[in-house]
């Protein structure tokens, strides 16, 4: 099962934590269709795509937001199973989801979920400057919530990492292949102890 997102309000206001910046570069990315379906509704009347991909990706420390907690996070992540649905096809906006092991320096691994939005543009006017269109084709974005499950450093062990992710990737009509290249940024949130 994957770990439940620190994402309660009264939990955060009640406990305390400490907080490790987390800044990657998501680079030499591969994005390998494994399945496809599509599927077409009556009522109400709608078409959809199915996909399901691996995603393996190097993740590396970008400096100087990247904390020295977060480096022990270099290494590689993967999404065995990435489960996206499409609107009429994969040139169209879907949402996607997938449980992912990471594995970092030494024995660190994180494992939890990464769900989002696929095929749209949220960095656009008015809020930013017009880099990218409300149906910017081969972006997915999202949240990555997991736990640190295994790690030489015992004082991240057990911790949470939270994060925003963006990946460009190749668009196509079954969702996209290929290599892609992407950024993470986020937080690894440990339990305070007084």
């Amino acid at each position: 099962m994957a770990t439940q997102c620190l994402d309660d309000p009264a939990t955060i206001l009640q406990k305390e934590f400490c907080l490790s910046p987390l800044s990657k570069d998501l680079v030499s990315g591969t994005l390998q269709l494994t399945d496809s379906k599509a599927h077409q509704c009556q009522k109400p009347v709608c078409k959809t795509l199915k996909t399901v991909h691996h995603l393996t990706v190097k993740v590396t420390a970008h400096a100087p937001c990247d904390s020295h907690a977060g480096a022990l996070l270099d290494g590689l992540l993967e999404v065995a199973r990435l489960v996206t649905v499409f609107d009429q096809d994969g040139g169209h906006r879907g949402f996607h989801a997938g449980d992912f092991v990471w594995k970092g320096a030494g024995s660190t691994q994180v494992t939890g979920r990464m769900s989002g939005i696929t095929n749209a543009g949220t960095h656009r006017a008015p809020a930013f400057s017009d880099c990218q269109k409300c149906d910017d084709k081969g972006v997915m974005e999202g949240r990555l919530c997991g736990q640190i499950t295994s790690t030489s450093t015992p004082a991240i062990n057990g911790c949470q990492v939270v994060a925003a992710y963006r990946i460009k990737f190749d668009p196509g009509s079954t969702g996209g292949q290929g290599a892609f290249r992407g950024t993470l940024e986020g937080v690894i949130i440990c339990p305070c102890q007084a």
